[in-house]
């Protein structure tokens, strides 16, 4: 071993890895020529770098004699690459024997000649080199992989056999040899789009020539020419270009600036100003051109885009006379339209911006030139893009399955080893099987069987949910109870879980044989009853269930029933873990040309004709509104129909874009009938097709809960939402989730095509999500568009004044929520408006996102980030939610992101770094940046020091994680200390400390709000006293909701001594009245109905009093009826203005969640969907409701050691800055009327009156006519 001079070791061995490591001086190379080294020298040659030996001075004989050979030996050596680039064995057979030549190395890439043969496959020549002495089998290029390494990325690659991998395994290859990023072989080969095979064998060519110019822009990192390129329509140019190393980052900046473009067009074609607004940013976005020279203006005049015309030469003015690439200008363009009037109209707009007139002598645009116009569109008019895959050809079947399924015997009515290869993940092996022999009637039909089988299992598991026993008895049969789901759940295992007591009962005493059946984990029905706090598992040991056999972990049911502390949960189906990893691609879903199942229009006509409703309808409901258009109809109820079409479609559209954005609670308000939870667009796209498309996983789940039966809806095109999840790259995760909630895997689209076909045979981006890739992208980038705030000051007011809603929210998810704050006297454009009033509460939910992620509550980060731009929003240092989670080291955290919103693994901070960079320096053994690279994290992307993610991988210590937590930790003290309570009760608070107001203080305890006062000081005696009473009073407050929680009813006798103690609320507003009818203690409901009547009436934080819980628990009324002889109200009404029976009716809010969910955040879960204010509605009222909750979602996760953070558990987050009146009016305010108004909104959050306007106008006037001291509303 010999040490460099930069302590870094290098060994002489066969590999040929010698020196790599080593930088290598003038001064040594001239001390090896003096001392005659030849043999260094010689490794020099080798490696490319016999430039620094040659022309140089020569006194030692050897050395002398070694450059006489020199010209000879690197001529041999540059032919012998060649040669192994061109594939000429019998050029290398010659050469490979000459001196050291088998350990030459690539000059630019330092891989060696066995990487070389095995890059460019060539297997014949690899069996070769390897037959010579000391071939460097296991030699590193410079990202540190041997030839193993990429043998094993090509494995994946369609169309690649394992020949090169198979040889040098036989050969001896280290197969656990780790590269640079810690992956060895096997992890390429199990995930081969870790490596771009293209680009490494465009950067191992030879001889390397220079290229033309744009390959020395590439290689100058002359970005901003090769953007200029991409703006001129110029990509193609580009597009399949070798990055070497240094400049791999600017494919990703290219590629995403083009899909940019490529959005822009696709936005004018849609008529989609929104969009076009947030992605045009710039002059050179409002001139970027497609191949055809065409800019957006080009297009908006060809497709007679009247708004967003006004739009560009309103803000772009320049535009107007640009060119396409036949000098056309959009002036051009617009004498080309067909339309007499849309000609008029944009002739009419251009000439009034300023257009130059077209010369009298010019030609007009006519005939076949007209058409060239629309020519090689980048766009499809439609939206519509072919749906291409790749060849049946391409499909390979594992020879193993095919031998497992011909084992069964098909005439028996047995599907065990096929439920069992649909847990591992196999069903697409299973149909490759069934289409290989078709010809087979037997296996076809036994799989027809199979498929029907599981339908109707599916359907009796709906049953059981619904709780319909009578239809549920019509289809149970001996074959359908044995049946089993990917997880291995029978229907009676369902009705289990489900708690259905009646179905089990039923199913138990009628099919006792079948009462054993176990699952993927081995647990029989008996198992999961075990733990369940009801009856269910003294009826299935009565009827004959065995309770004494363990399960795979080894317990009995009986040992669960003595211990039902323990969480059992099925088995997770496999997905794909156990088949061989293949490169995924997105595919295309557009198919205009599959709509075959479209009624003719002879049928429209006589819906049309004979009044049926019904059919129409159905019609619209199928996204086939659009044959109806301009139809009319002498039948009145099919006039009075069409009447209503145009409503009816827009409703469907605003679902839809809903489901786009994520808005799940826009979602649930819309979908106000079932029918419409299936509503199809003009594609035939379901609201979870649409959710499945835009990675919406919250409105998947949402969308799987609530509507079940839409889990296998199809498409026009005959898809399901598994076949969209299948197409995804990164669709692990709804693959499993759809699955879960029924998806089948053996539905057929219109090719024939099931949805894991898909996996490996999707080819094409899909068009309409074009547009929201991009504007993500622009969120991924997290940089602002102007480096001086002056210029961004311009913008801003740009966007505030167009209604620019997409740009202000890129600012407020950015971090620079504050630029906007004070700017509503600014606006007149009503959706800027609406955006700058809720703007406080967004900003809050991001801040409460983020202070969730450094306590490490993952609760309230699933809830908090319910929709994917939200994933990506900063803080005030420029970190997204998963950089801060890897800072903080919140794994689990970290593991929810990229799994659910994988997009965020790219996202860049204010220094350039992806959560990746940050994953690098954690040391977690690369757990964490290998699950990234996994969901697509690139490699490639350079921070502000020029350094890529793996750079830190050798240097964790550059990057201070420590130092990052202190910084965020110091800036989150500063928001605690000035951020405790709202300002208006946060004064009141103060003032009634001093005065030694004791009922004020005693009612904000009550209220539910006593952790406000924890850790104040006073002067006042009275308040002192108070104070220091004050744990002991809200010890004995949550002592009392929790006995009642744990069913203790003599403990909550014990406890609740007083009248106020029986109102004393928890922190989310119940009394202990709310509480017990929550947890059903019956007897609690009749102590304190009977001895606090005072309590019947009191209203939690959405002014739902006992009896509305009541009427929301479906016990027949039973609580109502306690209640109501004890004198409740039956006629109060909520927030919504609701009575009890309106909950009675309706199954508004569900008590069960509430209660299993004891009190975290998903008891609020309805709540925020129902109450709290959205981003595209006007603040609620109950903004301190707000407040309250964000506070407790946030600390629910605390940690022990967070001392600081622990003692304000209360603190206000909603609450925006406000900064001083400085003008005269201001001022005016100020100090007359402000300290009153304070006080009376302080009033009015304390008592939560019924009609708060009423209250405060009636207290604002006793404050006139009266002394404060007397105000008792």
């Amino acid at each position: 071993m010999s040490k460099t001079r930069h302590g870094s070791v290098s060994v002489k061995n066969k590999s040929g890895d010698i020196f790599l490591k080593q930088v290598v001086t003038a001064e040594q190379v001239r001390n090896w020529m003096q001392s005659g080294d030849v043999g260094q020298l010689e490794n020099l040659l080798l490696q490319g770098k016999s430039h620094l030996i040659e022309g140089t001075e020569v006194v030692h004989p050897k050395t002398a004699a070694f450059l006489k050979t020199l010209p000879i030996y690197k001529h041999k050596m540059e032919a012998f690459l060649e040669a192994l680039y061109l594939g000429d064995e019998t050029a290398v057979a010659s050469l490979v024997d000459y001196k050291k030549l088998i350990l030459t190395r690539h000059p630019f890439t330092s891989c060696s000649t066995i990487h070389l043969a095995v890059i460019h496959n060539y297997p014949t020549i690899l069996k070769l080199l390897l037959g010579r002495p000391n071939a460097p089998i296991n030699s590193k290029d410079m990202e540190g992989r041997t030839p193993l390494h990429y043998a094993a990325a090509m494995c994946g690659v369609p169309g690649s056999d394992n020949l090169c991998y198979d040889i040098l395994v036989d050969n001896g290859a280290n197969e656990y040899q780790v590269d640079l990023e810690g992956y060895t072989p096997s992890n390429y080969r199990q995930m081969p789009r870790l490596i771009d095979m293209t680009q490494i064998q465009g950067l191992n060519r030879y001889p390397m020539d220079g290229g033309d110019h744009i390959d020395k822009m590439i290689f100058d990192r002359n970005i901003h020419a090769l953007q200029n390129m991409v703006v001129n329509g110029e990509f193609d140019r580009i597009e399949k270009r070798i990055f070497p190393p240094h400049a791999r980052d600017m494919a990703r900046i290219l590629t995403n600036l083009h899909m940019r473009i490529k959005a822009i067009h696709q936005a004018v074609v849609d008529d989609d100003l929104p969009t076009l607004k947030q992605l045009v940013d710039s002059y050179d976005m409002a001139t970027c051109r497609d191949p055809e020279g065409r800019t957006p203006l080009h297009i908006g005049v060809l497709f007679n885009r009247e708004g967003i015309c006004r739009y560009l030469l309103l803000l772009y003015p320049n535009c107007i006379d640009l060119t396409d690439r036949e000098g056309r200008t959009a002036l051009h363009y617009a004498s080309a339209l067909t339309s007499s009037t849309a000609k008029k109209t944009m002739t009419t707009i251009l000439i009034r911006a300023g257009a130059t007139e077209i010369p009298n002598g010019q030609p007009r645009i006519r005939g076949s030139s007209r058409k060239k116009l629309y020519a090689n569109l980048n766009v499809d008019p439609s939206g519509n893009e072919m749906f291409q895959v790749f060849s049946d050809e391409d499909e390979e079947i594992d020879r193993e399955i095919e031998a497992r399924i011909f084992s069964i015997d098909f005439d028996k009515k047995e599907y065990r080893d096929l439920e069992e290869l649909q847990f591992e993940g196999k069903g697409e092996q299973i149909w490759a099987v069934v289409k290989k022999h078709l010809g087979n009637d037997r296996l076809v039909k036994y799989i027809h069987g199979y498929r029907q089988i599981q339908a109707k299992l599916h359907e009796a598991n709906q049953l059981i949910e619904e709780n319909d026993i009578e239809k549920l008895k019509a289809i149970l049969d001996s074959e359908l109870v044995q049946a089993r789901d990917s997880r291995g759940l029978t229907v009676l295992h369902h009705a289990v879980l489900k708690e259905k007591h009646e179905a089990v009962e039923y199913i138990a005493h009628a099919f006792p044989k079948y009462l054993n059946i176990v699952d993927q984990a081995g647990r029989a029905p008996v198992h999961y009853a075990a733990i369940q706090k009801n009856a269910i598992y003294d009826t299935l040991v009565d009827a004959g269930a065995d309770n004494g056999f363990a399960d795979k972990d080894g317990y009995t049911a009986q040992r669960y029933r003595n211990n039902p502390s323990h969480d059992l949960t099925p088995v997770s189906t496999a997905g794909n873990a156990s088949a061989s990893p293949i490169f995924m691609r997105r595919l295309s879903l557009d198919d205009s040309m599959f709509d075959q199942d479209a009624p003719p229009p002879e049928k429209v006509e006589r819906w049309l004709a004979t009044g049926d409703v019904q059919n129409l309808e159905n019609l619209v409901l199928d996204g086939r509104s659009h044959l109806l258009l301009d139809k009319d109809s002498v039948n009145l109820a099919t006039s009075e129909f069409l009447d209503g079409l145009t409503q009816y479609q827009a409703k469907i559209d605003a679902i839809h874009k809903a489901v786009e954005e994520g808005d799940v609670r826009r979602v649930k308000s819309l979908i106000d009938r079932i029918q419409l939870s299936t509503a199809r667009d003009r594609h035939g796209m379901t609201p979870l097709h649409k959710a499945l498309l835009y990675g919406q996983t919250n409105t998947v789940r949402y969308l799987l809960a609530k509507y079940p039966h839409c889990v296998n809806c199809t498409d026009h095109a005959g898809r399901t939402a598994l076949h969209y999840a299948a197409a995804d790259p990164n669709g692990e995760h709804m693959i499993k989730v759809l699955q879960k909630s029924g998806g089948d895997a053996f539905i057929e689209d219109k090719y024939g095509h099931t949805p894991f076909y898909y996996r490996t045979h999707g080819k094409r981006l899909n068009m309409r999500t074009l547009k929201d890739n991009a504007v993500i992208n622009q969120l991924i980038s997290g940089q602002l568009n102007r480096p001086l705030l002056q210029d961004l000051e311009e913008d801003i007011s740009d966007w505030i004044h167009t209604g620019n809603v997409g740009k202000l929210e890129e600012l407020v998810l950015n971090g620079y929520a504050d630029l906007l704050l004070g700017r509503n006297h600014q606006v007149d454009d009503s959706d800027a408006v609406g955006f700058l009033e809720v703007l406080p509460q967004y900003q809050a939910k991001i801040q409460a996102i983020h202070r969730a992620i450094e306590q490490g509550n993952l609760r309230a980060v699933k809830l908090l980030t319910d929709r994917k731009k939200l994933a990506l929003c900063r803080d005030g240092k420029g970190l997204a939610p998963l950089h801060k989670a890897v800072v903080f080291g919140r794994t689990d955290i970290a593991k929810y992101l990229i799994r659910n919103y994988p997009q965020s693994v790219n996202a860049m901070d204010q220094n350039k770094r992806t959560p990746l960079h940050y994953a690098a320096a954690y040391k977690d053994g690369g757990y964490l940046y290998k699950l990234m690279r996994k969901a697509g994290a690139d490699p490639n992307i350079f921070d502000c020091n020029g350094r890529p993610p793996k750079y830190y991988l050798k240097y964790p210590g550059e990057i201070n994680l420590e130092q990052m937590q202190m910084d965020t930790k110091q800036a989150l003290k500063q928001v605690l200390h000035n951020r405790v309570a709202p300002s208006y009760l946060e004064t009141n608070i103060q003032q009634w400390l001093r005065e030694g107001n004791l009922g004020k203080l005693d009612q904000l305890v009550l209220s539910g709000c006593g952790d406000l006062l924890l850790d104040k000081k006073s002067a006042n005696s009275d308040t002192q006293a108070f104070l220091k009473e004050l744990p002991s009073l809200l010890e004995t407050i949550d002592g009392i909701h929790r006995s009642i929680r744990e069913g203790n009813a003599a403990k909550v006798k014990q406890l609740i001594t007083t009248k106020r103690l029986a109102l004393a609320r928890d922190k989310h507003g119940c009394t202990p009245l709310h509480t017990a009818i929550v947890y059903e203690e019956t007897e609690i409901v009749r102590f304190i109905a009977a001895h606090f009547p005072m309590v019947l009436n009191a209203p939690d934080y959405n002014k739902r009093t006992p009896m509305h819980y009541a009427a929301a628990t479906k016990d027949g009324g039973h609580y109502m009826k306690i209640l109501g002889k004890a004198g409740a109200d039956a006629m109060a009404v909520d927030n919504e203005g609701r009575t009890p029976d309106y909950y009675r009716r309706n199954p508004i809010f569900d008590l069960k969640m509430m209660k299993e969910n004891n009190n975290d955040l998903e008891t609020f879960q309805q709540s925020i969907l129902d109450d709290a204010p959205a981003i595209d509605t006007p603040p609620s009222p109950e903004s301190a409701s707000l407040c309250r909750f964000f506070s407790s979602l946030v600390d629910s996760g605390r940690h022990e050691d967070d001392d600081e953070i622990d003692s304000n558990r209360f603190e206000k987050l909603i609450q925006d800055k406000l900064d001083l009146p400085t003008s005269e009016n201001g001022l005016y305010l100020a100090r007359t009327v402000a300290p009153v108004l304070t006080k009376a909104l302080a009033e009015m959050l304390l008592r939560r009156p019924a009609n708060p306007i009423g209250f405060i106008s009636e207290w604002l006037v006793r404050y006139n006519d009266e002394d404060e001291s007397t105000l008792d509303v």
